[in-house]
C-alpha cells in the first residue's frame, strides 16, 4: 500500500499535526507515505486557456504534473488544508483547480511531453484509489457546521477527487483553534483511525 500525504498548510497547526498522525498510523500498519508540502512546490491557477483540451495536457510549466505523477502512483491520498471562509486555502485552490484534467476518465494519465504510449494505463488502480480529506477552522461547533467552514472545503475536495476517480472514505474537521490550537485526543485518534482505514487496516 502506497500513500502520498498532501499538506497545503503554511504553518504548523491543527492540519498538519493530524495529518502527520494519520501518516505514522498508515506507516505502522504497513503503507509506504509519500509526504508532500504543498507550500514548497509551485503550483500555478489554471489560466482558462483552453489547450488541456486541443493538446491532451496543461501548457503551465510549473511542478503538478510531477505531483499529478506521484498521486497516480499511489493507492491511497490524504488530504489537509485549512478552511477560509468555507473554501480551502489558496494553495489547495490551485491545485482543484487543475488536477482532475490529468486523470481523465480513461484513466489514461495526462503529462506534458508524453504520449499515451509512455504512461501506464491502469483503470483498475485508478477505480481503487481512495482519499481521506483533514480541514480546520477557527470557528467553534455548532457555528463551522452550520455555516459551511468545516463541510465546504471538504465538499469541494470530494467532488474534485471524485472526478480525479478518487473516492473520499472519511474525513476529519478540527473546529474551535481560535480557542483550542492544540488537536484534542478524540481528534487525534479519528486521525489515526482515518490513517489505518487508509491503509486497509480497518
Amino acid at each position: 500500500m502506497r500513500i502520498i500525504a498532501i499538506d497545503a498548510t503554511r504553518y504548523p497547526g491543527a492540519v498538519a499535526t493530524s495529518v502527520d498522525t494519520a501518516c505514522l498510523a498508515a506507516e505502522a500498519a504497513g503503507a509506504t507515505v509519500d509526504r508532500v508540502r504543498l507550500v514548497d512546490l509551485d503550483v500555478r491557477y489554471c489560466t482558462a486557456c483552453g489547450m488541456c483540451k486541443l493538446t491532451g495536457h496543461c501548457k503551465i510549466s510549473d511542478d503538478l504534473p510531477g505531483l499529478a505523477e506521484r498521486i497516480a502512483q499511489a493507492d491511497g491520498v490524504i488530504v489537509g488544508t485549512e478552511s477560509y471562509f468555507r473554501h480551502a486555502d489558496e494553495r489547495t485552490q490551485a491545485l482543484l483547480d487543475r488536477i482532475a484534467s490529468y486523470f481523465p476518465d480513461s484513466g489514461q494519465l495526462r503529462l506534458p511531453g508524453m504520449g499515451p504510449r509512455e504512461i501506464p494505463y491502469s483503470p483498475v488502480a485508478r477505480a481503487a484509489r481512495r482519499a481521506v480529506i483533514i480541514t480546520a477552522c477557527k470557528a467553534p461547533e455548532p457555528l463551522a457546521t452550520f455555516f459551511g467552514y468545516t463541510t465546504g472545503p471538504v465538499r469541494e475536495l470530494r467532488s474534485v477527487l471524485g472526478h480525479s476517480g478518487i473516492r473520499t472514505i472519511g474525513s476529519l474537521s478540527v473546529t474551535n483553534t481560535w480557542r483550542h490550537p492544540e488537536v484534542e485526543d478524540w481528534e487525534r485518534d479519528k486521525a489515526r483511525s482515518l490513517g489505518r482505514i487508509l491503509a486497509g487496516k480497518i
